[in-house]
């Protein structure tokens, strides 16, 4: 801390002096005073953690406790991380466990750092948080300020997450009558499922490599943010959550739906909550909510309605749209007999067997979820606005499916998870915080390796520094008795 302190003084006075002296020769501007400053501060910041590391590193090796326990195997052993000042390079000492038999860095225990860490969590929270809006790639150039990661690394760091749902703490729970959700999933392209050439081929001869990832969108309300009068409509919900992932076969969909009651459970007063909308174009696993979810029942997207009756009409040239109104006269009267005698009268006017087969596909489509129409109709507590779509687009297809991608399962599962963590209001530093704190807390039950179990820093006042050429009270090179003490009086064994 010293050396880098007294080496940023020396350093970068020279060098500020010389750009000033560019700038009032009309020869530089304040975007290199700027960029130099930054430069030499953030060699700074790299410089001092190195130095506290490395300085700790000594204290340790030199402590009498340390003896009994550990014997010296390696000096100097090299360790890079990546933060977001740039790439901390120092050097520690290796040893091995007299009782175990197993090789601890043990400053890297103190300090935090696990055996095959490369990223600081600020590093790695910067990385994941591009990954999870562009790429890969561009969340390795973003993990630090004047270095990057690789690719790689950013996908092993990604698919080694553990993502868990955002918990909500209330004082009191929410008094909402109704809830609404709407629930879809998008096609996004496989390379491989678990690893590469596993994909298997249909009788066509095409590659089977179609993952489905689902997104459900749980809301309170919608609000219209438009300018009254204007006729453009700008919703927004209220209360809005996301539900996400690659979900497969009826025990992970129905554990999908489960982390959905579990949140109406945690957030809203059941016994004032009347009723649950699930909103979606009536696939087998959107209908499966309404058997999980308490008092919800199952409404038919209109997107989907309207994309069926738009394939079913378009053929009828000028008598499109009067088709059209009569089909969506017999729906919003519930009318299925209305609905029946209208398509018998297209299909008497369609000459072309494709054609006709859309048109008894759109019937077929209404009354197999006529249910689902008629709620629209008879139940007032429903408001409809939202389309399931949008809210793939924003969750799903914007990241992994509107440019050419090709995904494994478990990093689709991962990358889903990590957009609706995201747009749930989690932050990833959290995330990686608590990851960590489980991997330490896992390693003391397995105990299969040995922490310092007490480390008590005594705090000392430190007098003004007038200038840096001179010792500096506390952080003397040459002394530093304070770190000696703390770590003598606080090397404690978890297990011994």
């Amino acid at each position: 801390m010293y050396n880098s302190i007294l080496q940023f003084n020396e350093q970068c006075s020279e060098k500020l002096e010389n750009i000033v002296g560019l700038i009032l020769n009309s020869e530089g501007d304040i975007n290199d005073l700027t960029q130099s400053v930054q430069n030499e501060v953030l060699k700074l910041g790299t410089g001092i953690v190195k130095e506290v590391i490395e300085k700790v590193d000594r204290e340790l090796n030199a402590a009498i406790d340390r003896k009994k326990y550990y014997t010296v195997e390696k000096k100097n052993e090299p360790k890079q991380l990546l933060d977001v000042m740039g790439s901390i390079n120092y050097t520690r000492t290796g040893y091995e466990d007299k009782k175990t038999g197993k090789y601890i860095y043990l400053v890297d225990r103190i300090m935090g750092i696990s055996p095959h860490q490369r990223l600081t969590l600020a590093a790695a929270a910067r990385t994941i948080e591009e990954a999870a809006e562009t790429s890969y790639s561009k969340g390795g150039s973003n993990a630090s300020i004047v270095d990057n990661t690789s690719k790689q690394a950013v996908k092993e760091l990604i698919h080694g997450l553990e993502i868990k749902p955002i918990s909500e703490e209330l004082v009191e729970k929410k008094k909402i009558r109704y809830l609404h959700m709407v629930a879809d999933e998008d096609h996004v392209s496989a390379q491989f499922w678990d690893k590469r050439g596993d994909l298997s081929i249909d009788k066509s001869g095409r590659k089977q490599n179609t993952i489905m990832p689902k997104v459900i969108c749980l809301y309170e309300d919608v609000i219209d943010l438009g300018k009254e009068g204007s006729g453009n409509h700008r919703n927004k919900l209220i209360g809005k959550h996301y539900f996400g992932g690659v979900y497969e076969g009826t025990v992970k969909n129905e554990e999908l739906w489960q982390e959905v009651q579990d949140y109406i459970d945690d957030v809203y007063d059941e016994e004032f909550l009347e009723r649950v909308y699930i909103s979606g174009d009536g696939a087998n696993w959107i209908k499966t909510g309404t058997t999980v979810v308490d008092k919800s029942v199952f409404v038919l997207d209109k997107f989907h309605m309207m994309k069926y009756i738009n394939t079913a009409t378009v053929h009828l040239w000028d008598s499109v749209e009067d088709a059209k109104e009569l089909i969506w006269d017999a729906i919003e009267s519930s009318d299925k007999d209305a609905l029946e005698a209208v398509t018998e009268e297209i299909l008497r006017v369609t000459e072309s067997d494709k054609k006709a087969i859309e048109v008894k596909n759109m019937y077929r489509y209404l009354i197999n979820n006529w249910e689902g129409i008629s709620i629209r109709n008879v139940d007032k507590g429903g408001c409809w606005p939202c389309c399931a779509e949008g809210q793939v687009s924003h969750i799903l297809s914007k990241r992994m499916s509107s440019r050419p991608m090709g995904w494994s399962k478990h990093g689709c599962d991962q990358i889903t998870k990590l957009r609706v963590y995201i747009n749930n209001g989690g932050k990833i530093l959290d995330l990686l915080k608590e990851q960590k704190k489980g991997l330490v807390e896992l390693a003391k039950v397995e105990n299969d390796k040995l922490t310092i179990k007490t480390l008590k820093v005594k705090q000392k006042a430190y007098s003004a520094i007038d200038t840096l050429n001179v010792d500096i009270p506390g952080i003397d090179h040459s002394n530093m008795s304070w770190l000696r003490e703390m770590i003598n009086s606080g090397f404690k064994l978890s297990n011994i």
